[in-house]
């Protein structure tokens, strides 16, 4: 509801859209040092949740709800410094992501953090021999715990520097 205005003094009480015209709010804005994540998990109650708490801790969030979206991020975002990566998706398994981006020279170094439902020290073993920088079993560890192990990789990672 757009709050009335009575004259023209009022005009400068109008809150101002925080998005620049012309670009669709979702698009996430990266200005310079900051530091950027892409989390794919297709539950989009744990998206929201994972959103939430991250950019309140200072980091800039691009999200992906499947595989397939995740790989197209990563093409288009590259100033990406870590995934979160879950391994149940749709269009494109989380390993079949993580062995893709490691397989790129362009993503090879990103570190990937999975954070999965399967808990079996097989799929732990093969997260981690694709090339996952840590292994999380959803339930496991508070959204706390995964926001400071998640500064610790991409703060040792400097930001984006403007060309």
């Amino acid at each position: 509801m757009e709050p009335e205005v009575s004259s023209a003094a009022d005009l400068t009480n109008i809150p101002q859209p925080t998005t620049p015209p012309n670009m669709p709010a979702e698009t996430p804005v990266v200005q310079q040092n900051e530091h950027t994540i892409l989390i794919v998990e297709d539950d989009k109650i744990l998206q929201e949740l994972y959103y939430d708490r991250f950019t309140a801790a200072g980091l800039t969030v691009i999200q992906a709800f499947d595989g397939l979206q995740a790989l197209d991020r990563l093409d288009s975002h590259p100033e990406i410094q870590l995934v979160l990566l879950d391994l149940m998706l749709p269009q494109l398994s989380g390993y079949d992501v993580l062995a893709r981006l490691k397989h790129s020279m362009a993503t090879r170094d990103i570190p990937v953090i999975i954070v999965s439902a399967l808990a079996d020290v097989d799929d732990q073993a093969r997260g981690l021999q694709l090339g996952a920088a840590e292994y999380i079993t959803k339930g496991e560890m508070l959204p706390g715990v995964v926001i400071e192990k998640i500064k610790q990789y991409v703060l040792s990672v400097p930001g984006p520097t403007a060309a």
